[in-house]
């Protein structure tokens, strides 16, 4: 949801993806409430997403995973609460499972339309063992 902020630590932030499962209080515009965040990081956002929003997000009592997902290579960061917020990472052959939302996911589907180095190393190797399969 573009259009929805989430409020943390006194800011407000404008995640790429948040899922929100309980907010009866709510407000039209921001959320304290979400129970996964997700953000795509980009050199200009890196040091913030992974800084100042990664602190003010662990202060929500509701969120359970924050995820970085990079954007220039293949490698998804997730963070859980119920891990102490120590840091996962997830890599092409991988799966990922988005324990809040109970929902996995290959890695290889979560950057199926991402154009990097890694994708086309990846996408390359699937072809050449497509070929030598008798």
């Amino acid at each position: 949801m573009s259009d929805m902020k989430v409020k943390a630590d006194g800011h407000f932030f404008y995640p790429d993806v948040l899922v929100v499962c309980d907010d009866e209080q709510g407000d039209d515009y921001y959320t304290e409430k979400p129970v996964i965040i997700i953000d795509v990081l980009s050199k200009g956002t890196r040091r913030n997403d992974k800084s100042l929003k990664m602190y003010a997000y662990k202060t929500l009592p509701s969120l359970q995973e924050y995820v970085l997902i990079e954007q220039d290579c293949v490698d998804i960061e997730v963070c859980r609460r119920v891990n102490g917020w120590v840091s996962e990472h997830y890599f092409l052959g991988d799966e990922v499972t988005f324990t809040s939302l109970v929902l996995t996911f290959a890695v290889a589907d979560i950057y199926a339309r991402v154009t990097n180095e890694d994708m086309s190393d990846y996408l390359q190797q699937l072809a050449n063992e497509q070929s030598v399969i008798p």
